[in-house]
C-alpha cells in the first residue's frame, strides 16, 4: 500500500467536499496540482489525475453538476490537457466524464477542444458511454461534434444506440431519459439494427423511440 502525500490528502478531500474556494487557493499556490495524481480507494490503490476525481465524486453524488464544472474550469483554465489519455485503457477525461455521468464536465471538455473520436476502455468512445448513462445534452453535443454515430467497440461489436438500448433492457432504467437518447440518436442517422428493430416490435415504447 502507498501512502498518499499530505498534497494528494489535501486535493482528494478538497475535490470530494466541493470545495471549490479551496481548489482555487490550491492551484494558486501551484497550478502544477491540476495535473498531478492524487491516490484514493480503501488502501489508497487507485491513482488518477484530479479531473478524473471530479468526475468519480459526481458518481459517487458527493458532488453536483454545478460544482464540478466550476472545479473543471478551475483544472483546464491551470494547464490540464483535454485531450490527455491518462489511463492504460485509453480513457480521456472526456470518456471519463461520459461514463461517470458527469455530462456538466463533458460538455466543458468539449468546449475545451476535447476530441470525440478518442476510445478508450473496451474500444468505447464517450458517445458510447454518453448513450448508455442517458445523457441527452451530452449526446447532442457530441453529435454535432460529429462523434462517429456507426462507431463500434471492440468488446460487444455495438455502437452507441446499441449502448442505449441495452441500458433501456435494464430493470429499472429511467426509459423517458433513454428515450430522449434514442430519439436523438436516430433523428441524427444512427445506424438502427436488425437486433433494434426486434426489441423495438416487442416494445411500444421503444419503437415510439426508434421511430418505427
Amino acid at each position: 500500500m502507498m501512502e498518499p502525500t499530505n498534497e494528494q490528502l489535501r486535493m482528494r478531500t478538497i475535490i470530494q467536499a466541493g470545495d471549490v474556494p479551496g481548489l482555487r487557493a490550491e492551484l494558486d499556490r501551484d497550478p502544477a496540482m491540476a495535473s498531478r495524481e492524487v491516490r484514493f480507494g480503501p488502501e489508497n490503490q487507485h491513482s488518477v489525475p484530479p479531473l478524473h476525481l471530479v468526475c468519480d465524486a459526481v458518481f459517487e453524488r458527493r458532488i453536483d453538476g454545478a460544482t464540478a464544472l466550476e472545479m473543471a474550469e478551475l483544472l483546464l483554465g491551470a494547464g490540464v490537457d483535454p485531450n490527455l489519455a491518462f489511463a492504460k485503457s485509453g480513457d480521456t477525461f472526456l470518456i471519463s466524464a461520459a461514463s461517470l455521468g458527469a455530462e456538466s464536465v463533458g460538455l466543458c471538455l468539449l468546449d475545451a477542444g476535447a476530441k470525440v473520436e478518442a476510445r478508450g476502455l473496451f474500444g468505447a468512445t464517450a458517445l458510447h458511454w454518453a448513450a448508455m448513462m442517458g445523457l441527452g445534452e451530452f449526446v447532442v453535443a457530441l453529435v454535432d461534434r460529429a462523434s462517429p454515430m456507426d462507431q463500434k467497440d471492440d468488446r460487444y461489436q455495438c455502437t452507441p444506440l446499441d449502448w442505449a438500448l441495452h441500458a433501456w433492457s435494464q430493470a429499472g432504467s429511467d426509459r423517458l431519459v433513454l428515450g430522449r437518447v434514442v430519439r436523438a440518436l436516430v433523428s441524427a442517422g444512427s445506424p438502427v439494427s436488425a437486433e433494434a428493430i426486434e426489441q423495438g416490435r416487442q416494445d411500444p415504447a421503444l419503437q415510439t423511440a426508434l421511430g418505427l
